[in-house]
């Protein structure tokens, strides 16, 4: 819950001070959404919009339902739709379901996917066809369904999502004596893929990559 005296001194336009007050909570170890879009809030007041984009991202983790997040998210997006209807809606529903709630989601479909299977098989069970290999396709379809949902938000765990904070540059090696491949902007989002001597191989959203001196990008996910 956001404290009183941050919320006091956002209202008066007086963000750093707020911002000092909402990293009080993240230094007593409280996480949660409703933080991070404070936070992120407050570097989006101040000009910071890569350090803004990266609080929101945060948040979006722990609660990707939420409106307010994805609404700031979006001030951030390219055009990024794809034009396959059928993806995109797929995508839509994936986006706003966390990887905590595909956990619960994965276990319970794969109870009860073992449990019609179990029966179907029984000899002493006696079902009625039809309806037995109805219930299994559906319990199949469901437990797909989890599976693509908790595969894609443990990747994007696992990947390294980060966000660029300061304005860089891309290089085909890990120091600046190697060629430059292209200008990296603040809040540009892509994925962690290995360190070498305070350097990051990331590949971007774009689908570009490259080297970038590493104080310009932050995780999404500290590790």
């Amino acid at each position: 819950t956001p404290s009183q005296p941050a919320e006091e001194c956002y209202k008066k336009g007086e963000y750093e001070k707020a911002l000092e007050e909402y990293n009080k909570y993240l230094d007593r170890g409280i996480r949660n959404a409703e933080l991070y879009l404070n936070i992120g809030n407050c570097y989006y007041r101040m000009g910071d919009f890569g350090r803004s984009l990266l609080y929101y991202r945060r948040g979006w983790f722990l609660d990707p339902s939420n409106e307010n997040i994805l609404n700031n998210i979006s001030l951030f997006k390219k055009d990024e739709s794809n034009p396959n209807p059928f993806i995109s809606f797929f995508s839509g529903i994936i986006d706003k379901i966390s990887l905590r709630v595909f956990s619960y989601l994965l276990i319970v479909s794969f109870s009860i996917l073992v449990i019609i299977v179990s029966l179907r098989f029984i000899q002493t069970v006696k079902l009625i066809n039809f309806p037995a290999n109805l219930f299994m396709i559906l319990a199949g379809l469901f437990f797909l369904f989890s599976l693509i949902g908790f595969s894609i938000w443990y990747g994007r765990v696992k990947s390294g999502w980060i966000v660029t904070t300061a304005t860089t540059m891309a290089y085909s090696g890990p120091s600046e004596e190697f060629k430059e491949l292209m200008r990296v902007d603040k809040a540009e989002e892509g994925s962690f893929v290995r360190e070498d001597s305070g350097w990051w191989l990331v590949h971007f959203r774009s689908g570009e990559g490259g080297w970038i001196d590493s104080t310009a990008a932050e995780l999404v996910i500290p590790k």
